[in-house]
């Protein structure tokens, strides 16, 4: 039986298959900050580091700029 771990938002209780989905959810659901729209792509508005689409923006923002706790549980699949 494969086990597979899934993240809860500590928050809201919302489930999530990855890492990254879970950071955008963060940033989207919980945080004040946004990504900055620019001609070619997005800005952190925190650090000004620039991504050319907005999933690796969000997935960046949660990841390095928003205190994250997910709860890890796992299911048997």
């Amino acid at each position: 039986m494969v086990k597979r771990v899934l993240l809860k938002c500590e928050l809201c209780g919302q489930v999530f298959a990855s890492n990254s989905l879970y950071y955008q959810h963060k940033v989207l659901q919980h945080s004040d900050y946004k990504p900055i729209v620019k001609e070619d792509g997005y800005e952190c508005p925190i650090c000004h580091e620039k991504r050319k689409r907005l999933e690796p923006m969000l997935t960046h923002m949660g990841l390095q700029h928003l205190i994250n706790n997910p709860i890890r549980t796992e299911i048997a699949q």
